[in-house]
């Protein structure tokens, strides 16, 4: 019964460790930026419909 306690502690342990790095890597993480060049080939265009269109409540 002993030995049992003892390896649900040592996994406790472990579990504990991973969790806390975790943690720390969270927060210590600071993403490169990135420079992102979208080409002017693309226009947003509105075909059709209306701007304030509802759905009735039924």
């Amino acid at each position: 019964m002993r030995a049992l306690k003892k390896k649900m502690v040592i996994e406790l342990i472990i579990y504990i460790v991973l969790v806390v790095i975790g943690v720390i890597m969270l927060f210590a993480y600071k993403p490169r930026e990135r420079i992102i060049i979208v080409p002017q080939d693309f226009q947003v265009e509105q075909e059709g419909g209306v701007r304030d269109a509802s759905i009735p409540n039924e």
